[in-house]
């Protein structure tokens, strides 16, 4: 934006010193036609500048439509990946679960076995009390 600017800064000056060699009539046709071409140099200076923001703009618009796919792609990547861990962790408490029912189930035989002997035993000696006294 500035070299554009500058040239036509440097232009309207060289015409305007030009100017300053003619005759007065020329030295004002001189005047006018470097306001002119400064003008313009401005102008296309504008131009240039407009069009180098556009290309930027449309860059930036791309780089960042492209960081958002990349943005999304891992988003979803991760979520993949913690439904996995979530249904691995579900099938592994259903498995803790299981055995620990199943563990409830055996202590239980175990103590209703326990008991029977425990009665068995206590008839047993209820009997053996009942012989020896007799």
């Amino acid at each position: 934006m500035q070299k554009p600017f500058l040239t036509a800064v440097v232009l309207a000056a060289t015409l305007g010193l030009a100017a300053c060699d003619s005759e007065p009539q020329n030295k004002t046709d001189a005047a006018k036609e470097s306001v002119s071409n400064a003008a313009q140099a401005v102008k296309e200076a504008a131009q240039d500048t407009k069009e180098a923001i556009e290309h930027k703009s449309e860059q930036l618009t791309e780089a960042s439509q492209e960081a958002t796919e990349e943005v999304k792609e891992k988003i979803a990547e991760e979520v993949e990946v913690v439904q996995e861990h979530a249904a691995e962790a579900q099938e592994q408490l259903d498995e803790i679960l299981e055995e620990s029912e199943q563990a409830k189930d055996e202590a239980k035989a175990k103590l209703d076995a326990a008991a029977e002997t425990s009665k068995q035993t206590i008839d047993e000696i209820k009997q053996d009390a009942k012989d020896s006294i007799e």
